[in-house]
């Protein structure tokens, strides 16, 4: 179906816009060239925009018009009244991606000062890792501090601290998991009303807050709930240990976050022994023995009352067409319980039950999935995997945070290497064009899903931002989603990077179809013919521009259209099927940036600008090098800094060991394990 494009944007009124279409410049080398298809001028960058689409052909879009943000979008049939998001919302959410890069820069620094935090680590990525799991710890201390009556104060005065936003925003980018958690966990009651207050602040004042000193209401607010200092670096000179409930007699066991022998809590090898003489037979507890003890209290709640939520398994009760399909979670868990090792003794209360679940099961995860599965239709597939992963600690969330914080911190740096995050970089309405732009194309990029609902689409830096911004949102998202969409669009930041290249060619050839020009303009070469091209053709062509979509010429938001990778994940247990595919782009990539240098010097392709030719050779090519990084103290629940890095020793296996001598030297910089 054709859907009317703004008149604002009607390409026919942008080239009446064209005027002078030849320019003569200097190249890097002091030659003077002629190009028809360029009219450079960095200071006023409205002028024409040549784009290689294929293969040996040029395509001349015109000059960009002067750019009117579009009040309403197009999003498959229907039309939004207003923008989705706004600018103001996408400005504010770069201030708080600054105040995370700027916390990040203070934490590298940590380990060169002199402090008194035992047995800091000593390099910067591992007191980066480290530091993410107490802002984790302080995250979940915060959580169950929240009541219903906190949703009515303002953001000034009860936000958390910036690492703990830092968490929060992590989570809340994972909006599915995140969703259904706040739904399902009973102790996430008071942060599903506080979420409100937090996304109310994107269209306000976030940002003075970020920036401003924290008002006394916002301190005594944290410090009363929490007992904890609200600088992070403060609080970790104080507190070096944690509780811990042995799965058994739930006697509370005091554990160090980092000892000498490498078995606190945030390290690699964390266990520590219940001593009671009842619990003899329970093995060492580990972060994934607590795991078991979650994953057996969720099967044995039944009661709904009205301080306890509908009993479910994680991953089990929201799916994309309903947010909370109890019926759904209650047959998984129903047909699940039916296993002779999850039966309920006679008489037996609800902790006797959980203990003997346990028990049954040898306190192991790994062995609690293969019962859970024997009573799953195709031993649980891709559900049983989703289930598991959720039970990984004795946190509360089913995601695993530290790796979530990781991964969205290759999307900040990448936003704060552009300047985006800079203070008061899109004052002007001249510069807030980017902004506006990033805002149309992410609308063009809901409506491409919209009309084809079994693709998987790859955002690009800008197009994610916005939506990064729209899922922080929450309730409005959701409801934006069903209302537009037809169904939730979840955010998945855990991707196998090979998918996620190939989905990137269906993403480019999907949207050259159906708005008539490129998706990047980056630098990338596009891709060439793949099965993307052919699943592609499912997606309707509009056969004509959508003239709002042309990027204004400046040179950071051209390279913000570079795809978004932050989520790539390299799996190990396919190490070499993936090292293979990563050689194969590779020398795909090569073979294109020669074919197009000979193409130019033919003049088969339009002629770049030193500029555009140094965006094209310099950027980093997407997809091709996620970059693992050493971290050698945290167990379940993998990080890395462009990418998740998976391994197990066996399909069923909950986590491994990663040997640092597996990697290049100069991708050494981060490992963990996870499950996969």
């Amino acid at each position: 179906m054709d859907l009317e494009v703004p008149p604002a944007y009607n390409l026919a009124d942008s080239d009446k816009a064209t005027t002078d279409k030849s320019v003569k410049y200097p190249d890097d080398k002091g030659n003077t060239h002629e190009n028809s298809a360029h009219n450079i001028d960095n200071d006023k960058a409205t002028t024409n925009i040549s784009v290689n689409y294929e293969e040996g052909k040029s395509h001349e879009i015109g000059p960009p018009p002067s750019y009117e943000f579009p009040q309403t979008f197009a999003i498959g049939v229907k039309r939004t009244n207003a923008p989705l998001i706004t600018s103001t919302q996408v400005k504010n959410h770069l201030a708080l991606l600054y105040a995370f890069a700027t916390l990040k820069t203070r934490i590298d620094g940590l380990y060169a000062e002199g402090n008194e935090i035992p047995f800091l680590p000593k390099t910067k990525d591992r007191c980066w890792g480290w530091f993410i799991a107490l802002a984790v710890e302080r995250f979940s201390i915060w959580c169950k501090s929240l009541q219903q009556k906190d949703s009515s104060k303002h953001a000034a005065e009860a936000l958390p601290p910036v690492d703990v936003l830092m968490v929060w925003h992590a989570y809340m980018l994972n909006p599915g998991w995140y969703a259904e958690d706040c739904g399902r966990v009973y102790g996430l009651r008071g942060l599903k009303d506080f979420t409100q207050v937090f996304s109310d602040s994107f269209s306000s004042d976030l940002e003075e807050i970020l920036t401003s000193e924290p008002t006394e209401a916002r301190l005594e607010s944290w410090t009363s709930r929490t007992g904890r200092h609200f600088d992070p670096a403060q609080d970790a000179e104080v507190h070096h240990s944690r509780q811990v409930l042995c799965p058994k007699c739930r006697k509370s066991l005091s554990v160090d976050y980092m000892n000498e022998e490498g078995t606190g809590f945030l390290q690699e090898n964390f266990r520590v022994k219940c001593l009671d003489p009842g619990c003899e037979d329970v093995p060492k507890i580990t972060r994934t023995v607590l795991g078991a003890r979650k994953l057996a209290e969720d099967l044995a709640r039944t009661a709904v009352g009205v301080n306890e939520y509908p009993p479910g398994l994680a991953g089990t009760i929201r799916t994309n067409q309903n947010a909370a399909d109890h019926a759904r979670g209650s047959l998984v868990r129903d047909s699940v319980l039916r296993a002779v090792a999850f039966e309920r003794p006679l008489d037996a209360t609800a902790e006797t039950w959980v203990v003997s679940m346990l028990e049954a099961n040898k306190y192991d995860l790994d062995q609690m999935r293969l019962t859970i599965a024997a009573r799953m239709r195709v031993r649980g597939g891709i559900l049983i995997t989703r289930i598991i992963s959720a039970y990984q600690n004795d946190y509360m969330f089913s995601v695993e945070l530290v790796g979530a914080v990781v991964r969205q911190g290759s999307f900040v740096k990448k936003m704060h290497e552009l300047q985006w995050t800079q203070p008061h970089f899109f004052d002007s309405n001249e510069d807030e064009v980017a902004l506006q732009h990033s805002i149309a194309r992410y609308h063009a990029f809901l409506d491409l899903m919209s009309a084809s609902s079994a693709s998987f689409y790859v955002p690009t830096l800008d197009i994610d931002l916005a939506w990064h911004t729209h899922q922080l949102l929450s309730d409005t998202y959701h409801n934006d989603c069903m209302t537009y969409v037809g169904r939730y669009i979840d955010h998945d930041d855990k991707v196998a990077e090979e998918t996620l290249s190939s989905a990137f060619d269906l993403t480019c050839r999907a949207w050259k179809n159906r708005y008539n020009m490129p998706y990047t303009h980056c630098g990338c070469p596009l891709p060439g013919k793949t099965i993307g091209q052919r699943l592609s053709r499912l997606v309707n062509n509009y056969g004509a521009q959508k003239s709002y979509l042309i990027p204004p010429a400046r040179e950071d938001l051209l390279a913000a259209t570079h795809p978004s990778d932050h989520n790539a994940v390299f799996v190990w247990h396919r190490k070499h099927d993936s090292e293979s595919l990563q050689r194969s782009r590779r020398e795909k990539f090569k073979r294109r940036q020669e074919r197009d240098a000979k193409a130019r010097a033919k003049g088969k392709a339009p002629l770049l600008t030193p500029e555009e030719r140094r965006r094209a050779e310099a950027h980093e090519a997407a997809f091709l090098v996620p970059v693992p990084m050493y971290y050698g103290f945290i167990g379940a629940g993998c990080v890395a800094y462009t990418g998740n890095v998976v391994f197990s020793t066996a399909p069923s296996a909950v986590g491994g060991v990663v040997e640092p001598a597996l990697l290049e030297e100069e991708d050494v910089q981060l490992v963990c394990v996870s499950f996969v």
